[in-house]
């Protein structure tokens, strides 16, 4: 109960009623079907305000597209990609190049989202092994980094590596080796040109002076796969969704000293940080929830059943809306041919929650 003292708000009140306001907020305002479906990753783009999905459509099928939805998330002209599917995208707002990482063929293609056209196919040579899997991008630096998944921490014939492509050229410019096991996700900071990194095996992250390539760290998590990572640049700290343990551990960014942990829901995969609202959402993909963390306490504000299996997460810095892909139940691996994919009328969705 909120009481007043001669009629005006206590402080305390106010911050109680603030944060009841807050919490109330989080709604969810619009869930819709994206084709082909597969979806995986998605980013915003501010310079006309759509997001851009990933979309490698069903197993055992060969439908890719880069899905373009406007802020309301009604439907736009999608970009064919089919030839190579892409799976994470990492976004050039300054040029309008996307970066897509197509895990199967090993590789990253570059595409103007102007045109709609493929600019230029990256590759390691003739290797097409590498798991590529996510792409950052630094707009002042015009680089995108991308983590190549590998085994164990010291693995020489899997390596984890990071390569680093010149936006400028389109080619890959050099590759950094990472001391963590089985590295996934990586976040920037622009201002210190360094690049964090999750090992999902060896329960760490590690910091890469992207100017030298060396690391510093690795450092533990204390928690069980962590799979992807946010940089809060104003406030020094990192934010790390882990699948095995469901959960977010807040760490400072200068020594990995675990600031905070707060549970959210089972396979927590992905995480965003706002800003603007100082508000950090982690998609939890087994639970089926978005669970919106304050940045001030890290109380729980919400957790929002988005859809089947939620996946990643991006945010319109101009209006604080977030929007998330939820991936659908698929046919198992190696199924026989025929088999009909699993109707999921919660599945290959995006949804648009508003803060």
């Amino acid at each position: 109960m909120i009481t007043l003292r001669n009629g005006i708000l206590t402080a305390a009140a106010f911050a109680a009623l603030a944060m009841a306001s807050t919490a109330s907020a989080q709604t969810i305002e619009k869930t819709v079907k994206v084709a082909p479906g597969g979806l995986y990753e998605i980013v915003f783009n501010p310079a006309d305000s759509t997001v851009l999905v990933a979309a490698v459509g069903p197993r055992g099928e060969t439908r890719g597209a880069v899905a373009r939805l406007n802020a309301d998330l009604t439907p736009g002209a999608a970009i064919d990609v089919s030839a190579n599917p892409l799976y994470g995208l990492g976004f050039n707002s300054r040029t309008q190049i996307l970066y897509g990482t197509a895990t199967r063929s090993g590789s990253v293609d570059a595409v103007d989202v102007r045109t709609g056209q493929v600019v230029a196919h990256i590759t390691d040579g003739d290797d097409d092994s590498a798991h590529v899997r996510e792409a950052v991008v630094d707009e002042q630096r015009n680089k995108v980094y991308v983590t190549v998944v590998g085994g164990d921490a010291g693995d020489a014939s899997r390596p984890n590596q990071v390569w680093v492509i010149d936006g400028a050229t389109q080619t890959l410019e050099r590759k950094i080796d990472v001391p963590v096991g089985g590295l996934t996700g990586a976040a920037l900071d622009v201002e210190n040109n360094r690049l964090f990194v999750t090992g999902m095996s060896s329960a760490e992250v590690a910091a890469i002076d992207l100017a030298t390539g060396e690391a510093t760290g690795p450092w533990p998590t204390g928690s069980e796969r962590p799979t992807n990572v946010a940089f809060d640049a104003r406030g020094g700290r990192l934010f790390v969704a882990s699948q095995g343990s469901g959960d977010l551990t807040v760490m400072n960014a200068a020594d990995g000293a675990i600031i905070k942990k707060a549970p959210t829901g089972e396979g927590a995969l992905s995480v965003a940080y706002n800003p603007g609202n100082d508000q950090i959402y982690v998609a939890n993909r087994q639970a089926g929830t978005v669970t919106v963390v304050s940045g001030a306490d890290y109380a729980v504000l919400a957790n929002l059943q988005t859809g089947t299996f939620p996946q990643t997460i991006a945010i319109d810095p101009a209006t604080n809306a977030v929007y998330v892909t939820n991936k659908a139940r698929g046919l198992p691996r190696n199924a026989p041919a025929g088999t009909p994919v699993p109707v999921d009328p919660a599945g290959d969705t995006v949804t648009l929650i508003r803060p």
